[in-house]
């Protein structure tokens, strides 16, 4: 299968955001628990809203705040990316046999979320 060479037109249109992952804690000496403070790895990619015919053609289950990433860097289901200080999970991988970019959809996290009841 030919791939296609995109890394090229997203250079003119990336920026830089980091990667979030936790570190785990460490007891000291007195069994004082020392929580760690999280990994960060930098990146560069372009973020973009996810178009307002997606969110039609879709149903309506993407919000506003949900974004696309579209990177050569390589990310996992459940990452949080940070993008000027708001920080979003990885949500969805699209696979892209075809191209040198891949492509994500980051849902915002939101750290105080209703809870859903009936």
């Amino acid at each position: 299968m030919r791939r296609f060479g995109f890394a090229g037109v997203l250079r003119k249109y990336e920026q830089s955001y980091d990667v979030v992952r936790p570190g785990s804690g460490i007891r000291n000496d007195d069994g004082d628990w020392i929580p760690a403070t999280p990994e960060r790895t930098s990146y560069r990619g372009s973020i973009q809203p996810v178009s307002a015919r997606l969110r039609a053609a879709e149903g309506g289950i993407y919000t506003e705040s949900d974004r696309m990433l579209y990177t050569t860097a390589q990310h996992a289901t459940g990452d949080i990316v940070e993008v000027s200080g708001v920080q979003y999970k990885v949500d969805e991988v699209t696979e892209r046999a075809y191209s040198d970019v891949n492509q994500y959809l980051l849902r915002k996290v939101v750290a105080n979320a209703p809870v859903q009841g009936n």
